[in-house]
This record gives structure tokens, sequence and C-alpha cells, in this order.
């Protein structure tokens, strides 16, 4: 994840950059903003790939904007004896150059370029998206250097996965060093899903697969997106306790695990989960209401405390909305390609909503979850009863 700092008072100069960067769908882009040259102080505990600096800034919020301040705080930035961590671009703005006047030469020596940003054109605008595109184009070149990443995608049933082909290729846009494994088990049919034997049997079976894959790349970094039963078949795998190693990063979406399950064999076992929820899966409300052994982790969320090592997000639409391609940028490169190919913190987000009839709609499903076991061994208890009836 590139981090871009704005320092200036200018709101609808900061806007400008904010939003320019917003319309070109950089998701791999952190922007944060400050209008004053000690609330900048703040901020820069942390690294940031580039600070864009209004050369006349206050040194408090609502303060007169003067050289000197935006100096001073350069001055800080780099001296050793503190604590600011000096960002590794600085571009200068100015609405004139004259405006600075004698701290001309003293800019010249900190800054990479200085701009002129009148307000009256935003030719400079461009200027200013030329260097965050050569910061992006370096760290593109520092995240390909090596090649000693496993990205493991597993699909769910009623499908062939397409869509781990269209996220590596997405990857691929930003990074060259992941060694793609798609788990394939062909398309696996609603009835056979709907018996909990065959589907443990099958889920076991590709479990003891990707276990051994695990096992064979111990050095590698691990990276695991799986949609639907494909986080049934990652849970069955690591709840063998056949796999010692930590893997990276854990991206579970259309889960139709129950959202009261202990997932601490996956939690435990990565840096950072992620559980992707859409909250109109109708899907996973009917697979909790008539499956046994099935619920909707991935509408409702995992019953667990958002922390450092795992997230519930909560998304707009249904099943499949993770791999929708008409969207720009797609979920994928928003949400995904940043947290795999940088180790960027997840984004959090969180669309939920209240709507009317929302108790009598989880009331209705809870019942249903409740009653599940009854209607699927009505027809047994059924057919038994006309059997003894007969004899």
């Amino acid at each position: 994840m590139i981090k871009i700092l704005i320092v200036d008072d200018n709101i609808k100069r900061s806007q400008l950059i904010s939003k320019e960067i917003e319309t070109r769908g950089l998701s791999r882009v952190s922007v944060t903003v400050c209008d004053s040259a000690d609330s900048a102080r703040l901020e820069l505990h942390a690294l940031y790939d580039l600070m864009i600096l209004d050369v006349l800034l206050p040194k408090k919020s609502d303060g007169v904007p003067q050289a000197i301040h935006s100096f001073k705080l350069l001055e800080d930035i780099y001296n050793p004896n503190k604590r600011y961590l000096k960002p590794n671009l600085t571009v200068g703005l100015t609405a004139e150059l004259k405006d600075i006047g004698d701290f001309k030469e003293k800019f010249e020596d900190r800054f990479a370029v200085v701009i002129p940003a009148s307000m009256n054109s935003i030719d400079w605008l461009t200027k200013i998206m030329v260097c965050v595109d050569g910061v992006l184009g370096q760290e593109q070149k520092i995240i390909s250097s090596s090649t000693d990443k496993l990205l493991i995608t597993i699909h769910g049933i009623r499908t062939y996965g397409k869509w781990q082909q269209t996220l590596k290729e997405a990857i691929d846009k930003y990074s060259r060093e992941f060694e793609p494994i798609e788990m394939k088990y062909g398309f696996f049919d609603l009835i056979s899903f709907s018996i909990p034997y065959l589907r443990d049997k099958k889920a076991d079976k590709i479990a003891r697969r990707l276990i051994g894959i695990l096992n064979k790349n111990p050095e590698k970094s691990i990276y695991i997106v799986a949609h639907s039963y494909g986080t049934y078949i990652l849970s069955r795998a690591l709840s063998m306790n056949e796999f010692d190693g930590k893997i990276r990063r854990v991206i579970l979406c259309g889960s139709p695990l129950q959202h009261g399950a202990n997932i601490d064999h996956i939690v435990n076992k990565s840096d950072i989960t992620i559980n992707e929820c859409g909250v109109s899966d109708y899907i996973l409300m009917i697979a909790r209401s008539l499956l046994i052994g099935l619920g909707d982790a991935g509408r409702v969320g995992f019953s667990r405390e958002n922390g450092r090592d795992f997230v519930n997000r909560y998304h707009p639409g249904g099943h499949s909305l993770y791999f929708v391609e008409s969207e720009h940028p797609t979920f994928y490169e928003k949400y995904w390609v940043p947290l795999l190919t940088t180790d960027a913190e997840p984004i959090h987000s969180d669309c939920r909503q209240n709507f009317v009839g929302e108790d009598f709609l989880d009331l209705t499903v809870k019942i249903l979850s409740l009653i599940k076991p009854a209607i699927y061994f009505a027809p047994l208890c059924l057919g038994l009863f006309y059997l003894f009836k007969l004899s």
C-alpha cells in the first residue's frame, strides 16, 4: 500500500488531488490530509511514500500561512535527532513561486520539485499524478524482485472456479512473485452438498491435498483465498493439525460455515484472517435455514471480535459479489490485491443498515435452522411409522 500525505490548508486543492487518485481507481494508494504544520508532525511518526506539501502553511489550523512554518517542518523531518520519519519523496506546491521569497533555495534543497499550483488552472495536477505514478512504479519493482510467495485459491460448488485465473491475472499487473495453485475438484452437485456425509467426505479428500501442498512449501509465504465450499474445505484441512507452518493471509468469502463456529484453527495459523460477507447473500440464508451443519458466516460474519488477526467485512451484494467484472475497480482489485501484493493492513468495510422486517427475517431464519433436523428426518420417521403399522 502506497501512503500519501497531503499537507495543505487549501481544502479545494487537497480535494482535487484525492478525487483524482480515487477516479483513477488506485486502490493501492492511501491518502491522508492535514491542513497545518503541527497536524503534519503528528502524522509523520509513520513513514509515508510521498508528501505533497504547501510551502505557505499555517503552524496550526486556521493560522496564518507562512513559508517559515513549512520550512521548519522540513527541518524537523530532516533532523536525525527528532523522531519524525522523512517521506521517500517530497513535492512542494505553491500558488506563486515568488511567494516563498528568501526560502526558495532552501526549499529546493529539500524538495525533488516545487510545482506552481494556482487554482486558476489544474495543469499542476497532472504533474502531481506523474509523481504518484513514479512512486507506484518503484513499489512494483521492489515487490517483483522476489518470487517466494504461494497463492492458493479454492473455489465453491456448482462452479469451475474461473475467478481463480482472473484473480491471478489482476495480481500479475502488480507482482510476478506469486506461484499460483488453483485447487480444483470439478463440479460438485447440490444434492451431494446437502448430505453431511457426502459433503464431509468430499471436503476431507480435497483437504488432504491442500495439507500436502502446504507441507511441501514450508519456506514460502502462503496466501489463501477460498470461496463458499472452499472455506469449508480450508476449515477441515487446518482442523486436522497436520500443518505446523504459518499462513500470511487467509481470505474467506461467501462462507457457509456456521456463524458461531470456532475458527481458532484458522485464525491461529494465519497472520491475518479476513471474512468477507455479502449482506444480501440469500444462498447462505437458505443454507443456514435448511441444510444440516451449514450456516451463513459469509453473510452475518463469525461471532468473534475484530482485531489485528481477524476482521469481518460487510459488503453490498450476494454470493458472487466478489467476482463481478463490470465494476471498476473490481472487488478483488480494491480489497484483495493490496492485501496480497503489499501485505497492507485490511481496509475495514461495513455497509450494514437496519431495514423494515429485519427482526422477522432474522427470527424466521433462526427458527428454521433449529427445526431443520426434523425436516430431514420427517420422511424417515414417517416411513418407519407406516412400516410398523403395516406389520
